[in-house]
C-alpha cells in the first residue's frame, strides 16, 4: 500500500487531499509524501490545537457530542500513526 492509499484511508485527511486536488487540478498521487505528511501535520493540528478554533477541536473536546468524539479521537490517533511511519 502506497503512502497516497494510506492517506486516504483517514477520512479527514482524506476529505483534505482531496478538496486541495480539486483546486490544484491535479491527482492526489502527483503529490509528494513529504506534501502529504505536512498536511497530515497541518490536519492533525486542527484537531488538538483549540486555538485553531477549527470544529475539529471542538468534536475532539467532546463539544459535538460522544459520537464526534470517538471519531475525532480516531481521526488523532490514525494521523499520529502515519506521521509517525511516514514523516522524516
Amino acid at each position: 500500500m502506497t503512502i497516497h492509499d494510506e492517506a486516504m484511508r483517514i477520512d479527514e485527511l482524506a476529505y483534505t487531499l482531496e478538496n486541495i486536488s480539486t483546486d490544484d487540478r491535479k491527482p492526489i498521487t502527483d503529490y509528494s509524501a513529504a506534501d502529504i505528511v505536512a498536511e497530515a501535520r497541518y490536519v492533525l493540528e486542527l484537531f488538538v490545537n483549540p486555538a485553531q478554533g477549527h470544529i475539529n477541536s471542538e468534536a475532539l473536546a467532546g463539544d459535538e457530542g460522544a459520537e464526534q468524539q470517538r471519531w475525532a479521537r480516531q481521526q488523532v490517533r490514525q494521523l499520529r500513526a502515519f506521521i509517525k511511519k511516514y514523516g522524516q
